[in-house]
């Protein structure tokens, strides 16, 4: 199996290139390393970075230089304030490549608050029209031009991988700072307010024979009820009729196709430059930020919410990376039968762990985890995240990825685990 771990570029501005290739390389035993290429808002604790423990990232801001007359979209990347005038992606793939280190561009598309509140037209909408200044429309053309230009670009930097996030439509949380929601949504009515209605997204629902117009006013309908305070304690969202029902269910369908042709397109703009595309799947971890959905729930449910056919997808990429971030050992080996049975035998799939809270506390965990990545035949695994990991966590998978567990060989299973 290959390995990496996701890296910032405020580890290599703060630790300098060569302590953090030296810490991947031989105190993690990885052999490549995946950049935010361009990455969003957060704020985040960092146990060993030298300049600070709590770090708020500036959002939306690419950390190589953009080549500007490529992109006639109009939606440009802009570069990261601290890199100053550094290309830290051409840096960094200069050492790794000195290393013999394979180096993938971890690029953030359609999650982009900086561009969608400056281009609000490019913005996904809701049912009622309005915006949603955190996320582009994968319908949208423009936006799809910008998509395209980003991979382009990337695709002339040495890198053997392009990681991609945020290739799809998101749910209505983990969107905005300080969101809000001070009355009951059940998971129904998020999923419907989920939903994008912009004249992109209702062209292409009209074209696969959704009745648009009607869909709109159902949902609009099935909301009502929580507006007006009417919704009972415990009672379920309010349902929709049988026949709207129909209707989302292809306007789901449109959905899931505006993606996946995104995703070619995507795929074909990196062919210029030889990298593969890796797709992330974000359904693994919609238990931690989308309402309603467990982490025992079948996951194809949730990629499905966020307009993903993983069969689909996985046709049109070079890779599908599955997001492992749950706790136990059986919830990892389920998921990744999931995954397993829907994709065949041949998909080539990754995985990504967190050997961090709430994921991964003993190091036992870990191990018994990339064996289960092993015997469910993951081509790598991607650590999350080198700057939030104290750098005992290095020796946990330098350790994991030694064990050498035979393939194939059933996963051994932690004491206290259920």
């Amino acid at each position: 199996m290959k390995s990496a771990a996701f890296v910032f570029g405020t580890d290599l501005l703060g630790e300098g290139y060569d302590a953090v290739l030296d810490n991947l390389q031989e105190r993690g035993g990885l052999d490549g390393i995946a950049l935010s290429a361009t990455y969003h808002d957060a704020r985040d604790v960092f146990p060993h970075n030298p300049k600070f423990h709590v770090y708020r990232n500036q959002g939306d801001v690419a950390w190589f230089v953009p080549e500007r007359g490529r992109y006639r979209s109009g939606l440009t990347p802009r570069i990261a304030a601290a890199a100053g005038d550094v290309d830290v992606l051409a840096e960094l793939c200069r050492r790794a490549e000195q290393r013999g280190l394979a180096v993938t561009a971890w690029t953030i598309f359609l999650h982009n608050s900086f561009l969608a509140t400056a281009f609000p037209d490019c913005a996904t909408r809701n049912v009622y029209g309005d915006p949603y200044l955190s996320d582009l429309c994968p319908a949208n053309p423009r936006v799809r031009d910008y998509c395209r230009e980003l991979a382009g670009d990337l695709a002339r930097y040495p890198v053997q991988r392009l990681m991609a996030e945020s290739l799809h439509y998101r749910p209505l949380e983990h969107g905005e700072h300080h969101e809000r929601y001070l009355l009951r949504l059940p998971a129904a009515a998020r999923t419907l307010l989920s939903l994008c209605f912009c004249p992109h997204c209702r062209a292409a629902g009209a074209q696969a024979g959704v009745a648009v117009a009607d869909l709109v006013t159902a949902v609009r309908a099935a909301l009502e009820p929580i507006w007006q305070g009417q919704l009972a304690p415990g009672a379920a969202a309010p349902l929709l009729t049988e026949s709207a029902q129909d209707e989302l269910f292809k306007y789901v369908g449109a959905r899931i196709a505006t993606v996946t042709s995104l995703v070619a397109e995507v795929r074909e703009a990196l062919a210029t430059g030889g990298a593969q595309l890796s797709f992330i799947d974000h359904a693994g971890t919609m238990s931690h930020v989308m309402h309603g959905t467990g982490a025992d729930d079948e996951v194809t449910e949730s990629s499905r919410k966020l307009g993903i056919d993983p069969v689909a997808v996985a046709a049109v990429c070079d890779e599908l990376c599955v997001l492992g971030y749950v706790d136990t050992v059986p919830r990892l080996a389920t998921l990744l039968a999931s995954y397993r049975k829907l994709l065949g035998p041949d998909a080539r799939i990754s995985l990504a762990l967190r050997p961090l809270h709430p994921d991964c506390e003993l190091e036992e965990n870990l191990r018994a985890k990339v064996a289960v990545a092993r015997s469910a035949h993951a081509a790598g695994i991607d650590f999350y995240h080198y700057a939030m990991m104290p750098l005992n966590r290095l020796d946990w998978i330098n350790r994991a990825l030694a064990d050498g567990a035979a393939a194939g060989s059933a996963p051994p299973l932690i004491a206290g685990e259920e």
